[in-house]
């Protein structure tokens, strides 16, 4: 008993002086409150004495420091604008074809495969010099699409199956009825095909159209209206089609159509039949019941009429929509490409220096000369990874980060080291090797994890963060020790036999 009040004597003084605190930062409160009204109570007694222009003007010059007290706090407290390597990296967009057409350039002399940017911009070329408009048609698999065009353009080559994904590549119908423009009709996979690549195709020849018909047949579900959602983000015009309108009562037809429209702010919905085959039953003059099968008529005008009315309008418009669209879909591909291209030649850079720095740590002649070697190696590495990346980092700054990294490393080495030496006991007649071939391992592990750090800061950042790079950095260098240290024992061993 006697001890526990031992243990709870030091609570009760706390909240004891805690108290006294609060109390005397009340009674300050008070004093000031009190001292603040008199004070104003005196001003407004001796200005309520003199002229009433004084009691305005010291009215109005309150105001005016309030105002400005509010104000510079504001000012200061605002959430400001992040750094420029604060911010995110953002895909910069072109502004244009001329500026499109000189990142490519420079992309090329990079090493940058823009064999995928450069087909984009031939396309873009390639359609600008046609004079036909483009009308590409999507929508849920087996919704109808390639029957639809099939009935609008009259083409019996079009491949036609009651199973779901038949269309497996894009294709283009002509239509022209004489007096407005050509049209070419894009029957594309299904938006929700799944085939990752079909899907690929679909959406990239959304982007390249002047107008997107949408085909369902009856109201949308979650998948399609999410589809919808997706093409309306390419900033394409759109027509949504209800096929297979047989199936339903007028009543029931208008009923979706609202519904649709409800969903789809601003979206044209016209009702179609795409035409087909259908089982009727007869009854023939003894009473005998027959089947028989028959052409269904197609019922596409209302369609075609808002397509057509569409692009003589705003021809072109939808021509210069179409356009930019192509750029950005070239763009992205360009900047993917780019990616790529960082990703594989920061492997290679990575690499080099992990070999250089576990080299030098074998050709160490004297101790402390492989630390010398290990902190120049580090601030080329980052270096050149940071000029791969196209960041601006200043010699000081990575200076800095390699000091930091090295403190990071140092907590670690002893255990580093051990591990080490213990892997190499595995490797015969390399066992009881010590100093430089040990560091080497060691070195190996700490290179590869530094460097894919910074890759990895680098990647999401667009800047070299340190804080950031060495989270990864810890992170890099305490997984998987024993698998890494093997093998780089491995490098190491046959880098030592090589020069004996």
């Amino acid at each position: 008993m006697t001890q526990q009040q031992g243990l709870s004597s030091p609570k009760r003084v706390s909240r004891l002086l805690l108290v006294v605190a609060l109390v005397f930062l009340s009674l300050l409160i008070l004093l000031l409150v009190l001292q603040l009204t008199e004070s104003a109570l005196g001003v407004w007694r001796m200005l309520d004495q003199r002229s009433p222009i004084l009691l305005v003007l010291y009215a109005v010059g309150l105001f005016g420091f309030s105002l400005a007290v509010f104000v510079l706090s504001w000012l200061l407290l605002r959430p400001g604008k992040p750094a420029a390597g604060d911010r995110e990296p953002k895909p910069p967009l072109p502004v244009d074809k001329a500026a499109f057409e000189a990142a490519l350039e420079q992309a090329g002399l990079q090493g940058v495969d823009t064999v995928g940017a450069n087909l984009e911009l031939e396309e873009l070329a390639r359609r600008t010099d046609q004079a036909s408009c483009y009308v590409a048609f999507f929508g849920a698999v087996s919704a109808g699409k390639s029957a639809l065009i099939r009935a609008i353009t009259g083409e019996q080559g079009i491949q036609v199956d009651p199973c779901a994904g038949t269309t497996s590549r894009i294709a283009h119908y002509r239509f022209a009825d004489g007096e407005d423009a050509d049209l070419l009709l894009t029957d594309a996979p299904g938006i929700l095909d799944m085939n990752e690549e079909h899907v690929r195709i679909a959406r990239e020849e959304a982007r390249r159209a002047h107008l997107v018909v949408y085909v369902c047949d009856g109201e949308l579900t979650r998948d399609q209206h999410r589809e919808l959602v997706v093409l309306q983000g390419f900033q394409r015009p759109m027509i949504v089609a209800l096929n297979k309108q047989d199936r339903y009562t007028e009543q029931e037809r208008s009923a979706i159509i609202s519904r649709l429209y409800a969903q789809l702010s601003g979206i044209a919905v016209v009702a179609v039949q795409a035409g087909g085959k259908e089982e009727v039953f007869r009854i023939d003059s003894a009473g005998k019941e027959q089947s028989v099968v028959r052409e269904r008529a197609a019922k596409v005008d209302g369609l075609m009429a808002a397509v057509q009315a569409r692009i003589v309008a705003e021809r072109e418009l939808l021509s210069a929509q179409r356009d930019e669209s192509l750029v950005r879909l070239g763009e992205e591909k360009l900047r993917l490409a780019t990616l790529e291209h960082r990703l594989q030649e920061s492997e290679k850079l990575v690499r080099d220096y992990t070999r250089k720095a576990m080299v030098g740590a074998m050709a160490a002649v004297s101790p402390g000369t492989d630390v010398l070697i290990q902190g120049y190696l580090g601030v080329q590495m980052v270096r050149a990874l940071a000029v791969l990346y196209e960041v601006k980092a200043r010699q000081v700054d990575v200076e800095h980060f390699i000091g930091l990294a090295g403190q990071n490393v140092g907590k670690r080495m002893t255990l580093l080291l051990a591990l080490t030496g213990n892997v190499l006991k595995a490797f015969p007649g390399v066992g009881t090797v010590t100093g430089g071939l040990i560091h080497a391992v060691a070195y190996g592990m700490i290179f590869e994890g530094l460097g894919n750090a910074v890759v990895k800061t680098l990647q999401e950042s667009g800047a070299l963060k340190p804080s950031q790079a060495l989270d990864y950095f810890e992170d890099a260098i305490s997984g998987n020790s024993e698998s890494r240290a093997k093998y780089f024992a491995r490098l190491a061993v046959e880098e030592f036999s090589g020069k004996r």
